[in-house]
């Protein structure tokens, strides 16, 4: 079968073109790879795509009802069928969201399109905050900051959850352990300001020992609240990172494929530029840790951007070229990685999200905050497909919005019980946080 040029945006996660060290074309026609067994030491890779994704036009409806409805709602904005990629269940993917249909053709992605909430927020802030709550309940904290309160050692495993964000989302918050920021390889300490070198270069652990020794001591009772336990937490990550050098620097590591941004990825923007490469960074550092041997259980990534109210049709597509292209090369890249726990790539799933979806209805170039939108899961141990129902696009709300078809908590029920290995009750109870709830059912991907 020939290879088309949208064939060859889309394959690039698939074994081959060894002369540019990329992964290679494959095929049109599918081939199914069987799911392997979940790893006993699972690697869950957090990636928030920050604005509100829209999927429908990132996975169009293809045909029936729902894409006329589409097209008569998008008269600038509906993608052309010759730029999709069929799926399956009447639902295609955008050519520009590379690499994805064929690790989607290989079984290697769950779809849940239409996934949302009950009485979904519009807002940018309380819809991220929700989605980071996942409870029927909220109380400050998030679903992965109570697995972390349910699972993480009181008084280590300081490196089990890190974020490689500059900030502390809500959904990495817990009652009394929290993940922690690592935004780069080299200086790699606690605080992250220690990296501006405000205390001096190189830092002095020795110092900073001292410094957490004195905050959580009896003897300092003057210390304003909240100082012990961040101490508490400082000298464990102090003393986790002394493993990585004197400095507390991540062994040096050359990807095994080319990223969005490097010099040898081949596919452009739409204007002809490089693509952005502010989510490969991400995935390399956490690819990087993996290989260093960091023992992390949960990595949480972001990317924003999708915020589309204007200019849709360049910006996002510019945006599924970098993402597709990063998540796909990150899925690569960790089969050269061999840990003590196995593989990586055996061990590691992405679990991709958005706070919300976009309208059906354009604006005049863009779309505004909708509602159902589109989540899915990256990994070896995936049972690609759809899970959930498409959105009938003819049967909005009374604003005007999808009807959300999956909901958000269904998601992280699966992801807690069947990948991160929570038991069914556990499962219940994080999630419920002592509210009485219909039961969440489980996804059929893992």
């Amino acid at each position: 079968m020939a290879l088309t040029r949208r064939r060859f945006l889309q394959g690039m996660t698939v074994a081959g073109a060894a002369a540019l060290g990329l992964p290679g074309c494959a095929p049109a026609d599918r081939v199914l790879e069987p799911p392997t067994p979940p790893s006993p030491k699972p690697i869950l890779v957090i990636l928030d795509l920050e604005g509100g994704n829209d999927f429908l036009n990132m996975m169009p409806p293809t045909a029936g009802s729902n894409r006329s409805v589409y097209e008569q709602r998008r008269p600038t904005l509906a993608v052309p069928a010759s730029q999709l990629v069929e799926i399956g269940q009447g639902a295609g993917l955008h050519t520009d969201f590379t690499g994805m249909s064929l690790l989607s053709d290989r079984g290697r992605v769950a779809w849940i399109p239409g996934i949302g909430m009950n009485n979904p927020n519009l807002s940018h802030f309380v819809s991220t905050d929700l989605w980071g709550q996942g409870s029927a309940q909220p109380a400050g904290t998030g679903w992965l900051g109570r697995f972390a309160d349910a699972t993480f050692s009181p008084a280590g495993d300081v490196l089990r959850g890190i974020t490689v964000t500059n900030d502390l989302p809500i959904m990495l918050r817990g009652q009394g352990r929290s993940f922690v920021s690592v935004t780069g390889s080299s200086g790699f300490v606690y605080p992250a300001s220690l990296r501006a070198g405000r205390l001096g270069a190189p830092w002095d652990a020795p110092l900073l020992q001292s410094a957490f020794d004195t905050a959580v001591s009896a003897a300092n009772p003057g210390g304003q609240p909240g100082y012990a336990a961040a101490a508490q937490v400082g000298k464990a990550f102090l003393e986790a990172t002394r493993g990585f050098g004197v400095d507390g620097t991540l062994a040096a590591r050359t990807p095994s494929v080319p990223y969005p941004g490097d010099t040898a990825y081949p596919v452009r923007r739409l204007d002809g530029g490089a693509l952005s490469g502010g989510l490969a960074r991400q995935l390399k550092l956490v690819a990087q840790m993996i290989a260093g041997g960091v023992d992390a259980e949960v990595f949480f990534t972001r990317v924003g951007g999708f915020d589309t109210h204007a200019n849709q049709a360049v910006d996002h597509a510019n945006l599924m070229r970098a993402v597709g292209g990063a998540l796909s090369a990150f899925y690569d890249d960790l089969a050269s990685i061999q840990t003590t726990a196995g593989n990586a790539q055996d061990r590691t799933m992405i679990l991709a999200w958005s706070e919300f979806g976009r309208r059906v209805q354009q604006n005049e170039n863009g779309t505004d905050h909708g509602t159902a939108g589109l989540a899915f899961c990256v990994g070896r141990s995936v049972r690609g497909g759809l899970y959930g129902a498409y959105p009938d696009l003819s049967s909005l709300d009374g604003n005007g919005n999808l009807r959300f078809t999956t909901d958000f908590r269904s998601l992280y029920a699966t992801v807690l019980e069947r990948w991160l290995g929570l038991s069914a009750a556990q499962t219940d109870a994080l999630l419920a946080q002592g509210v009485a709830v219909p039961p969440y059912p489980r996804l059929g991907f893992l």
